[in-house]
């Protein structure tokens, strides 16, 4: 059966919610001092809920055999002083149930986020991908996404020499 990509409605918020702490979780798992575990089921359940139905934004979700198997979150960013950005969509959240990789369903959520960024009227998408993730970052460099940051960190308990 065929990927199907729609937006998500209120009643998708729990299963996206479920994916949203395994993203936490992944990232923890890269980093434990860059990325902090502070994501519940319920805070993200209500936090997409409220992002699928935001004017600036799309939470979409990918079925496959009529079961919901991965997520984004895209948010229209018009103007962006802190990312010096313009017109752009950044692509904040994309997570794939594990058993449902490999069947081109990542592909489709992102030709799904290229038709919404032209529904906004977006230049460009944005996204950053954990230093980490290497499958994250090929599957986007295979799109076409290229590295225009290099996000660092330092921790400030450290003496800068």
């Amino acid at each position: 059966m065929p990927v199907t990509v729609r937006r998500a409605t209120a009643e998708d918020a729990a299963k996206v919610a479920g994916f949203a702490v395994l993203i936490n979780e992944q990232h923890v798992g890269y980093d434990p001092v860059r990325f902090a575990r502070m994501i519940t089921r319920e805070g993200a359940e209500q936090f997409y809920r409220d992002r699928a139905v935001a004017a600036d934004a799309a939470v979409l979700v990918a079925e496959l055999d009529g079961e919901i198997v991965g997520f984004a979150y895209l948010q229209y960013e018009p103007q962006a002083f802190e990312d010096i950005l313009t017109n752009a969509i950044w692509l904040h959240d994309i997570y794939i149930d594990e058993a449902a990789r490999g069947k081109g369903i990542g592909r489709a959520i992102m030709a799904a986020v290229a038709d919404v960024a032209k529904e906004f009227g977006a230049e460009k998408t944005v996204l950053a991908t954990a230093a980490k993730n290497e499958k994250g970052r090929e599957f986007f460099e295979s799109l076409g996404f290229k590295t225009t940051m290099h996000e660092m960190m330092l921790v400030t308990d450290r003496s800068v020499e």
